[in-house]
């Protein structure tokens, strides 16, 4: 097996290391069953386009690729990531490897740059695949009223991409983790709840940070750990479920609340006996009677809420959700920027904790907040595109 050494990796840009002892693994590789492997979807040919070697372009087939500028066993420096970190680098990423690349960014997916002993030989394009269900649980969080916005890590092609595919119309690229958790408390700042759905551990300190972190069950469990409510289902559409769940739930306290106070000023007085001189009063028992009834009548209001339903999917495709997912498909109002985009403080500390030091009260004392070398170039450089 081969063997990796000085190994370093730069968030949002790409990787390095050198491979030594692979020779072995060149020689004895069965190419002729990688070009007839078979999955679920059937034997396809793998081929290789635009393989650079010795600064010549050719198109090859694996086997002829793989087999390219053989050696005795020696060393090779790799890199792999963006074209940003092949600059980075010294390498020069052609206008034709260039066009390849935004041609599958085009299409949602993450174009990725492979080189090998400073030559660039391979591009390969890695896609998230999106949840079927991903517009209608965005449509739905938009007719709750509630404004719905992507961070992703990816770059702003790819992210226009999906955002077009899943119908939101704001998207922040290329943020890295500790942006996220920026853009979380800029929100924050202005005043706004912030929910963050996640499911990585790149998303698990935005998920901390949020007034309400949201993990999929079938995540991470450090996304799992930092979400204040975990989705059982691998399905977006518990996202709205819950919501409605939650808006219920502190709806019917309310409601709990408001009948207790009155019945409880109501009643005081009565077993006080304020009222004796005009001739109502109540026995003790009857006061006993009376209190257990206060509990058990919020107890069965609250077992109302057993009757809530989530909505099922075939009663959220209406003729009008369709007609929805129609426009958002051709239309390309679609607002794209770059890193965390500056907005205005105030002096309103973040929130951040638990659910129990919320329902308290208690805030804890927002950390410095430091400006990250990319917002520092996003500062100087206007790199958001509005369309």
């Amino acid at each position: 097996m081969g063997k990796t050494q000085g190994y370093q990796a730069v968030p949002g840009c790409g990787l390095q290391c050198t491979v030594t002892q692979i020779d072995g693994v060149l020689v004895d590789i069965d190419l002729e069953g990688v070009n007839n492997r078979k999955n679920l979807m059937g034997s396809t040919k793998v081929m290789t386009d635009n393989v650079l070697f010795d600064g010549e372009e050719i198109t090859a087939t694996i086997e002829e690729s793989s087999l390219v500028g053989a050696v005795a066993s020696k060393p090779y420096k790799v890199l792999i990531g963006n074209r940003e970190w092949m600059t980075r680098n010294g390498l020069v990423v052609t206008d034709k490897m260039d066009e390849t690349m935004t041609e599958h960014e085009h299409l949602g997916q993450t174009a990725i740059l492979c080189a090998i002993d400073d030559n660039i030989v391979a591009m390969l394009a890695v896609a998230d695949t999106v949840k079927s269900e991903a517009h209608l649980a965005i449509s739905v969080l938009k007719d709750m009223g509630l404004q719905v916005v992507l961070l992703t890590g990816d770059n702003q092609k790819t992210a226009r991409a999906i955002a077009r595919q899943i119908g939101i119309h704001k998207v922040f690229a290329e943020v890295l983790p500790s942006h996220k958790v920026k853009k979380i408390k800029q929100l924050q700042k202005q005043g706004m709840k912030v929910a963050m759905v996640g499911d990585g551990v790149n998303d698990s300190p935005a998920l901390a940070q949020a007034d309400v972190g949201i993990a999929i069950g079938t995540g991470t469990d450090v996304a799992v750990e930092a979400a204040d409510v975990v989705l059982i289902k691998n399905d977006l559409l518990d996202v709205a479920a819950a919501i409605q769940l939650s808006k219920k739930t502190v709806r019917r306290i309310r409601i709990n609340f408001f009948a207790a106070s009155i019945y409880n000023l109501v009643g005081i007085p009565i077993a006080a006996g304020i009222f004796v001189p005009w001739g109502l009063s109540l026995k003790p028992w009857m006061a006993s009677a009376a209190m257990a009834m206060s509990s058990v009548s919020v107890v069965l209001s609250s077992l109302l809420l057993k009757t809530f339903k989530k909505p099922s999917k075939e009663k959220m495709l209406t003729p009008k959700y369709y007609a929805k997912f129609a426009a958002d498909q051709e239309l390309d109002n679609i607002s794209v920027h770059r890193g965390v985009e500056s907005l205005p403080s105030s002096r309103e500390p973040s929130k951040q904790g638990s659910i129990i030091s919320r329902l308290s009260g208690k805030k804890k004392t927002p950390s410095p907040d430091h400006t990250s070398l990319l917002e520092m170039n996003n500062m100087s450089d206007s790199d958001s595109s509005d369309i």
